[in-house]
């Protein structure tokens, strides 16, 4: 291919930027294409972690990084989930578990079934017949050799940002990516696209792609991105003592102003307290946090979330990722599950020709109804809440949603089904522990649940319960499952 593209300048810092110029080394090296990192040296803040959802496991794997890695140098945790207390008020809590929401049987989705015993008086919640949530719950991981319930278990990670980020800019040492350093460097404008970066020290760096994590660079060719007003506007990020036993779900509890996410890491809690400011002051907000805590801890200062979004990440030869495209939902491991779908789509989508670049509208419809799609699943948590007689949670339950959303709610509200759109990222038996787990139950079910007798459903009910309960004591503890991945 003549014209294909010869060289690559990823520019930004921290993870997305490390991220992005592994990947596309590891994918287009071998193919004669050249990648330069150019590192402006922004960093993880301080105290933050992350939900990484179960599919980065297999895209790390193109990044040539396993379990023992993530384990040893990023203070990694197993993930099998997320718990939301305080949404509905008191003390009601959930675990959105990465995982199936009971076993199919009879022809139908099993939330059916369970939508029928329901009406007629089942007080078991659905997570109850996931196999995951239960794994979760008693601190235990991985499949049973002999599966009773045949359910699928899903395994996502918490990890520290800064170790994280460490790691991921040794790989792209041990890669041969050149690492330059780019504090202080300049776009240079050449018509619709980009010529050149000017560094520091002189030199003019120039590229037929260039991948922007910043965003001074897709700035430079096609504007600012757009304000999104998002729940919060603010985040103190903090840290504790580890959990002993380690967790193997994030917490998310809900507070009068925002909420509170625990992330159990190997050598600590990290602590992310977002809210408000218009219904809680920085000032105000050390305060709150010791009292969610039940005691102080050292926190940084507040950072304000800007909720911006840019609508086209694809211009000219200029790609934006990760923070130049717009920042990520704070929920459900949005921020690395985003950034691992847009570098896998534009390796994809990546250019035959440097000169049309003709993949860059699908990719940009495509990246566009992902992140609508990603920012519906967090939404939902929002219009589902229900706490009352607090200006907070009382003005988001009435936020504006999406026509798609809305449909999702309302079909699964009158029937137990979900309305399926393209760039759907996660499954619907998610979708359904989230719903249930908010208080949405059906009012009505397939008819043809109907085809199944009283006795044999209440049978298949007892058989699952204690299949899950069978598959649990199989598993390997969390403690146990590190041991044996550090080898």
């Amino acid at each position: 291919m003549t014209g294909s593209v010869q060289r690559v300048v990823v520019f930004g810092g921290g993870i997305a930027a490390a991220m992005a110029a592994l990947a596309i080394g590891r994918a287009y090296s071998r193919l004669g294409t050249d990648v330069i990192w150019v590192d402006t040296g922004d960093a993880p803040a301080p105290h933050a972690a992350l939900v990484a959802p179960p599919d980065l496991a297999t895209f790390h794997r193109l990044l040539g990084i396993d379990d023992a890695m993530l384990v040893r140098h990023a203070a990694a945790t197993i993930g099998m989930g997320q718990q939301f207390a305080g949404w509905s008020g008191g003390d009601h809590a959930f675990l959105h578990a990465y995982g199936d929401a009971g076993s199919a049987f009879a022809s139908l989705p099993f939330v059916q079934h369970w939508t029928r015993a329901r009406a007629a008086g089942l007080r078991v919640a659905l997570e109850d017949f996931c196999l995951a949530a239960a794994a979760a719950k008693q601190g235990c991981t991985g499949d049973p050799r002999d599966s009773a319930t045949r359910q699928a278990v899903k395994r996502g990670w918490h990890l520290d940002a800064a170790g994280y980020a460490k790691l991921l800019r040794a790989a792209c040492e041990q890669a041969d990516i050149r690492i330059i350093a780019g504090a202080g460097a300049v776009a240079q404008r050449g018509g619709a696209a980009l010529d050149r970066i000017d560094l520091a020290d002189g030199e003019q760096l120039g590229a037929d792609l260039f991948i922007d994590t910043d965003g001074a660079l897709i700035a430079a060719v096609d504007g600012g991105a757009e304000a999104r007003p998002g729940f919060c506007d603010r985040i103190v990020r903090a840290s504790a003592p580890a959990f002993d036993p380690l967790p193997l779900y994030s917490r998310v509890a809900a507070h009068p102003a925002g909420w509170i996410t625990l992330i159990p890491l190997a050598n600590r809690t990290a602590i992310e307290f977002a809210y408000d400011s218009a219904s809680l002051s920085d000032a105000e907000a050390p305060a709150a946090l010791a009292a969610a805590l039940g005691r102080p801890v050292e926190a940084a200062p507040p950072v304000a979330v800007a909720g911006a979004l840019r609508p086209r990440l694809w211009s000219g030869n200029v790609v934006a990722i990760g923070p130049a495209a717009g920042d990520a939902p704070l929920l459900d491991g949005a921020e690395l599950l985003l950034l691992q779908l847009a570098i896998a789509q534009l390796v994809l989508l990546w250019p035959i020709d440097r000169a049309a670049m003709p993949e860059a509208d699908i990719y940009n419809q495509e990246l566009a109804g992902t992140r609508a799609r990603v920012a519906d699943f967090t939404a939902q948590h929002f219009r589902l809440n229900a706490r009352a007689g607090e200006p907070f949670w009382d003005a988001a339950r009435s936020a504006p949603i999406s026509a798609e959303l809305a449909s999702k709610i309302n079909l699964f509200a009158a029937r137990g089904m979900f309305a399926h759109y393209s760039h759907e990222a996660h499954v619907e038996d998610s979708w359904a522990l989230v719903m249930a787990g908010h208080g949405v139950t059906p009012r009505s079910f397939d008819p043809q649940a109907l085809l199944t007798g009283d006795q044999e459903l209440m049978a298949e009910f007892q058989h699952q319960l204690r299949a899950v309960a069978s598959d649990v004591r199989a598993m390997e503890t969390h403690a146990d499952a590190l041991r044996r991945v550090r080898g």
